[in-house]
């Protein structure tokens, strides 16, 4: 029984953190709206300022969202969210959103939803906030 118990609890901890499947549904929360070498970068080193920092170069190549707390890249298939909604969220905005997994890249891990339903979060214009005055 305890041999049992203990290749159960070795089997649970070699499943990656945020696993998903085809045709599952997903919900992303605050997920971070950057450019994909800044994803990439931010999933291998867990440094998430570069989401935040990433330079609008990277914007031209692709627009990805990074789910901070699944540390999951998705890319989203044409249709609901239009581009320039997630060029506005870019480098400090955020977006909320449920989708299906259309496809998971088996080399990078990137997973591409459909997306159903969402709701963007501006990234900040400088100066807004003045604090407590």
């Amino acid at each position: 029984m305890k041999i049992l118990l203990l290749s159960l609890s070795l089997c649970a901890v070699s499943l990656p953190a945020g696993a998903v499947e085809l045709d599952e549904e997903v919900d992303i929360t605050s997920g971070s709206v950057t450019g994909l070498s800044c994803a990439l970068k931010a999933q291998k080193t867990g440094n998430l300022s570069v989401l935040s920092a990433c330079p609008l170069q990277e914007a031209l190549k692709e627009i990805v969202v990074y789910d901070v707390t699944e540390e999951l890249i998705f890319r989203f298939t044409k249709g609901p969210v239009p581009r320039y909604k997630l060029e506005m969220a870019y480098g400090g905005g955020s977006i909320d959103a449920t989708g299906e997994v259309k496809k998971i890249d088996k080399k990078t891990g990137i997973v591409t939803i459909a997306v159903e339903d969402y709701s963007i979060t501006e990234k900040p214009k400088a100066g807004g906030f003045k604090g407590c005055l």
